[in-house]
């Protein structure tokens, strides 16, 4: 069952049903949500996450739904690391689609926030998604 993601894509756009999918941030929420939409028969999902656990739930849904599973717990802001684990998964499953979902908040809505912790919050919520989508774009994990 192709992704309800794509329910309303026009026609003619060349990726309609992307089969090997990448996904930061697939241990919960957003991620979690779009690993399990997307998972089906002949689909290949790669999923990164902090959280072993909650990424081995998600994987094990996904599995269950049919698609093969690679797990990278890894942290988007470590961009060699996401070198390396995006160029092996484009080696192993040549990459359709890239999520760069990985996002964290601080949970202080209506306070202030001291400046180390904004700064961690944009080490993950901007650079994070430059080591995906610049390590998926280059294609190659010696970039």
């Amino acid at each position: 069952m192709p992704c309800p993601c794509y329910a309303s894509t026009p026609p003619g756009l060349p990726m309609r049903e992307p089969r090997s999918i990448v996904i930061t941030g697939a241990s919960s929420g957003i991620g979690a949500a779009l690993a399990k939409a997307y998972a089906g028969d002949g689909v290949h999902l790669a999923l990164g996450g902090r959280n072993g656990a909650r990424l081995a739930a998600v994987a094990a849904f996904c599995r269950a739904a049919g698609a093969t599973v690679d797990e990278g717990i890894l942290d988007v802001a470590d961009r060699h690391a996401m070198q390396r684990w995006l160029g092996d998964c484009d080696r192993h499953h040549p990459v359709d689609l890239v999520i760069a979902n990985a996002g964290i908040s601080a949970g202080t809505g209506g306070g202030s926030e001291p400046a180390e912790q904004v700064r961690a919050i944009f080490a993950i919520n901007l650079h994070g998604v430059l080591n995906s989508v610049m390590a998926a774009v280059a294609g190659d994990a010696a970039t």
